[in-house]
């Protein structure tokens, strides 16, 4: 096996990894020996292709949901708490929920969940993408120079 057969399979294995969270395959970026560009480019493009399935499939996986957990009272009720909820929801809900996807919810169900909320696809994928590459960064550079440097 020659430098470039073990590359791509360190490569892919990053990528893979970046599928559902990013946190280990930054990580592993640097034992590895990746650039700083090289780590962005394998993460990134594991993060965004799970993303962009997870939203081009999210219409299936509602109605696979729905199936799986049927609604029991269809009547509409309101709750007092709802109202805050949904407002919280749209003041900061999709920042938080799209600063911790990368590291704790995992990027499909992030990109689920916000979908199923409403928000654009676009929006959803830029967010994902900035919010990728801070997390992918600070990893990064954490296991390069040590949990010391944090």
């Amino acid at each position: 096996m020659d430098f470039f057969d073990s590359y791509i399979l360190q490569g892919l294995s990053v990528f893979f990894l970046s599928f559902w969270k990013t946190w280990l395959g930054p990580a592993l970026s640097a034992p590895y020996g990746f650039s700083y560009w090289e780590m962005i480019f394998w993460n990134v493009s594991g993060a965004m292709l799970s993303a962009t399935v997870t939203l081009h499939f999210s219409r299936n996986i509602n109605l696979l949901v729905r199936r799986l957990l049927p609604k029991k009272d269809t009547t509409p009720r309101f709750r007092g708490n709802l109202r805050r909820y949904v407002r919280f929801w749209r003041r900061y809900g999709f920042y938080f929920v799209m600063l911790l996807t990368p590291v704790l919810v995992g990027i499909p169900l992030g990109a689920w969940i916000s979908a199923r909320l409403g928000t654009r696809k676009s929006r959803i994928l830029l967010m994902l993408a900035t919010f990728s590459v801070l997390w992918s960064s600070a990893l990064y550079y954490a296991a390069l120079f040590g949990i010391a440097f944090i």
